[in-house]
């Protein structure tokens, strides 16, 4: 009788500790990870200060993959002063009515600004210029965990080459140095 009375505790136990779970959600915000955007346009100005982009992942309420691609990778890059020095990182939360200033600093939702980018399933991974024009491509989905951390490296240099590439400084030089010779 013991027996069933302490499985019967743990029980109860387990089912009153998921409410909390729930309540809180996969993405609690936590100073050390990666922010909620709440505003892209300052974030695209933050990037500019550093001479970099913007990293935006879009993530769903629930979603396993996406945890597990915040909690393994981006978080842990977050503080990483490699990848801080080069980007700033934002969450959108392709589900949620929260308010969000998109590129232009115009309000809308974290819902529509992902659907009007044609974010259609999560996580992704889209890195974006200080105009908010798209760099490259998006990393889509979590294909493998072995060789995520490297899709996502090369997603960011890539993007960071091309952001290099399309500014106006490095025209000139290439303009420069091709009438020399």
């Amino acid at each position: 009788m013991k027996k069933y009375l302490i499985a019967l505790w743990l029980i109860i136990l387990a089912c009153t500790s998921l409410p909390i779970r729930a309540a809180t959600g996969p993405f609690v915000e936590v100073a050390s990870g990666v922010p909620t955007a709440e505003d892209l346009q300052a974030d695209a100005r933050a990037a500019a200060d550093l001479g970099g982009a913007v990293l935006l992942v879009f993530v769903s309420d629930r979603c396993g993959y996406c945890e597990i691609v915040l909690n393994e990778f981006l978080i842990p890059m977050s503080r990483n002063t490699d990848y801080t020095q080069r980007i700033i990182m934002r969450r959108i939360v392709t589900n949620s009515d929260r308010p969000l200033r998109n590129f232009r600093g115009e309000p809308l939702t974290h819902r529509r600004f992902a659907q009007g980018i044609g974010v259609r399933m999560t996580p992704v991974v889209q890195m974006f210029n200080i105009k908010g024009l798209l760099l490259g491509k998006p990393l889509v989905g979590l294909s493998t965990i072995d060789y995520y951390g490297h899709f996502l490296d090369q997603t960011i240099d890539r993007a960071l080459e091309l952001d290099r590439a399309s500014r106006p400084e490095n025209k000139t030089i290439a303009t420069r140095t091709t009438l020399q010779h």
